[in-house]
């Protein structure tokens, strides 16, 4: 079953991997998500950080001059294709990608002072067995800060958008996962609020930060 719905978060992702920079509410949103990340972590210019589920690096790419090197991931060669080129195009050394699925795979071998992720969570279907992941390939002291939705009605996304498992998430349900598996210093905030038009009204989806040490 994880199997097929990542082949369908991979193909969806890779037919829009061009258009995906287009968005003015994806660029918007990935500043914000930067910048409560660079408030709720204390960011060191030496640290390694790996971004799962990176897309075009929208997020990443804000961080990088923060930080020492960014291992950008994603399961989309689609969108790793368009990152590789636009960090080809401004010259950027310390960042690389690579092909990532650890709903299906091993981790990479090295450790890390920071894992992040930006609205990846929504498609995995098991949150809690990522977390304790993430808490694994940290090295001690390392950080995790994710963002995604907080728990809506299933309407953010139209209807016909395959891979989505959850329809955002409690704050409190991800703090309790984030405990559960080892790490201190849970907090959770809002990052920023999308809003959509949806049968004729405007909605508002915030978007949280949940964030914690690995001690």
């Amino acid at each position: 079953m994880t199997s097929l719905v990542q082949d369908e978060n991979r193909s969806r992702f890779d037919a829009i991997a061009a258009q995906w920079d287009e968005s003015p509410m994806r660029a918007n949103m990935a500043k914000a998500v930067a910048d409560a990340i660079a408030a709720a972590v204390p960011l060191q210019p030496h640290w390694r950080a790996l971004e799962y589920g990176c897309g075009t690096g929208l997020v990443g790419l804000r961080l990088l001059p923060h930080l020492g090197h960014v291992l950008e991931t994603d399961l989309s060669p689609g969108m790793l294709g368009v990152l590789d080129e636009k960090a080809r195009a401004a010259g950027l050394d310390k960042i690389e990608t690579q092909v990532l699925d650890l709903t299906s795979g091993p981790p990479p071998a090295s450790r890390f002072d920071l894992i992040f992720s930006s609205m990846a969570l929504h498609h995995i279907p098991d949150v809690a067995g990522l977390v304790r992941t993430f808490f694994s390939m940290l090295a001690p002291g390392g950080w995790v800060a994710l963002a995604d939705l907080d728990a809506e009605d299933g309407s953010f996304h139209s209807p016909d958008v395959p891979g989505v498992q959850h329809h955002g998430f409690e704050r409190k349900t991800l703090e309790s996962w984030l405990r559960a598996a080892g790490f201190t210093a849970v907090s959770t905030c809002t990052a920023h609020t999308v809003e959509r038009e949806r049968e004729g009204q405007q909605r508002r989806y915030p978007i949280f930060l949940a964030a914690g040490q690995r001690p």
